[in-house]
């Protein structure tokens, strides 16, 4: 018999607990956690008029962390996603003028890569992101200005914010949901920014959490995808060999081919 795994995202816990009663290798994977930041469209204007979305990647004094940015929506809004039970931050924005926002939006995400003998960056990456629905309810969302002064954004303050939210999200306090180490990066990572978009470190811009990007545990595996147990092989995003859907598909027609040559004799 033959067996591909196909996991998914939404099964890569799972397959990862399979994978270590079958004592078969892994690779730990990294996780990515942030906030999303939105300020007025006008402060990235010149970077975004040429380049839709700018990637920036920093690498922090205080900890040689990094920080990138990512998912960059000029005149977008920002929204929810569902991460397996766990209400996370996302963004987006529409080609149709008339549907624009006056915002842009944007993800900070510091990068983890855990050693030895930590083997669980997924559960910690959803653990962190579960502190905001426990505390908010769902998305938190803080003025940069509270969280630099170590105070708690309310619905009075946010009413005085000069930026609009695009997302109905729980005035909160993320320095109780990230740690500090992350929160250290991300303000520096903005006063960075600040020097190429003045404004970005304004007091009224905003900050949502938690966004995580997920990247499952990846598994030792051949050219052909099969593991350490013959006729065994593991595909797509859940298995931590691929991200995206076009790279799962792929990834799929490698392992069948692989399978059908097997079978007519040749593998």
């Amino acid at each position: 018999d033959i067996l591909i795994a196909a996991p998914g995202r939404s099964g890569a816990e799972w397959f990862s607990d399979l994978c270590n009663e079958l004592h078969l290798p892994l690779i730990n994977n990294q996780v990515d956690i942030g906030v999303r930041g939105e300020l007025p469209s006008l402060v990235f204007k010149d970077i975004t008029d040429v380049m839709y979305e700018a990637k920036l990647k920093y690498m922090t004094r205080g900890y040689n962390d990094i920080v990138r940015t990512f998912c960059m929506n000029p005149y977008g809004y920002v929204v929810t996603e569902n991460t397996d039970g766990i209400i996370t931050v996302n963004g987006h924005s529409f080609d149709d003028p008339a549907l624009r926002s006056e915002n842009t939006n944007f993800a900070l995400l510091v990068s983890n890569r855990f050693t030895e003998p930590f083997k669980e960056p997924y559960r910690y990456g959803k653990h962190i992101a579960s502190l905001s629905n426990m505390l908010g309810g769902g998305v938190m969302v803080q003025r940069l200005g509270d969280l630099k002064n170590g105070r708690r954004t309310n619905e009075h303050r946010m009413s005085k914010s000069f930026v609009r939210p695009t997302l109905e999200a729980t005035p909160g306090d993320l320095s109780l949901v990230l740690p500090k180490r992350h929160l250290d990066n991300i303000l520096e990572m903005l006063e960075v920014l600040d020097r190429l978009a003045p404004g970005t470190a304004n007091t009224d811009t905003l900050l949502y959490g938690v966004e995580v990007k997920f990247y499952s545990a990846r598994l030792e595996l051949t050219n052909e995808f099969e593991t350490g147990l013959r006729n065994f092989f593991a595909i797509g995003d859940g298995a931590g060999i691929t991200r995206g859907l076009s790279q799962a598909g792929a990834s799929g027609l490698h392992a069948a081919r692989a399978v059908l040559k097997r079978l007519n004799g040749n593998g």
